[in-house]
């Protein structure tokens, strides 16, 4: 449960970072696009930001299935196997 923590606090700030979002606004169910105002862009910046920050690989096709910063925890969680 620490884990999945730390994992949220961190993508709290990468999409913070990126969509100029407050990270203490974010919860797990706000919804990018509508909420944030995520850009196709962004969704790639953010991409590459998980990808370095956690050492993993994921393919562009996940973005769609992005929706919260749930979706995208739980995507870390496969990939990391936690």
């Amino acid at each position: 449960m620490e884990n999945q923590k730390k994992l949220f606090e961190k993508v709290y700030e990468i999409l913070g970072d990126i969509t100029e979002y407050d990270p203490k606004e974010i919860q797990p169910d706000t919804n990018l696009l509508h909420d944030m105002g995520m850009t196709s862009l962004m969704g790639l910046e953010v991409l590459v930001e998980l990808e370095r920050n956690f050492e993993v690989t994921l393919d562009e096709e996940l973005l769609a299935n992005m929706r919260t910063p749930k979706d995208i925890v739980k995507v870390l969680e496969e990939e990391l196997a936690i």
